[in-house]
């Protein structure tokens, strides 16, 4: 991670202006109107939220019985992910992709 914002890759390359998010939008916009664009992105990030959300209270409620030396918190968050898209009807997620997620996000 970058000490300083504006050299942090964050910055230079997600950090888009709304010229950038409109040329990308278009593509969509020539099926769905602008107001069904808004309400499919709202609906998946409810999912998403939902799915997050469940998989922290069940992160949570397992330290809460039990010590951080039992199983590494670093294996326990994807498995209470992978649980909670199940539980959630997210749709399962596959376990490679969520594997190689958990791994990408460790190093």
């Amino acid at each position: 991670m970058a000490g300083n914002f504006w050299q942090s890759s964050h910055y230079l390359q997600w950090v888009l202006d709304k010229q950038d998010l409109m040329k990308e939008r278009q593509k969509d916009l020539k099926f769905l109107t602008e107001e069904e664009y808004w309400k499919r992105n709202s609906a998946a990030l409810y999912f998403m939220q939902q799915v997050i959300a469940t998989a922290t209270v069940y992160f949570k409620r397992f330290y809460a019985r039990y010590s951080l030396k039992s199983i590494d918190p670093v294996l326990m968050a994807p498995t209470c992910v992978f649980l909670a898209s199940k539980v959630e009807e997210f749709g399962v997620v596959s376990n490679t992709r969520l594997i190689s997620a958990a791994t990408s996000v460790c190093k």
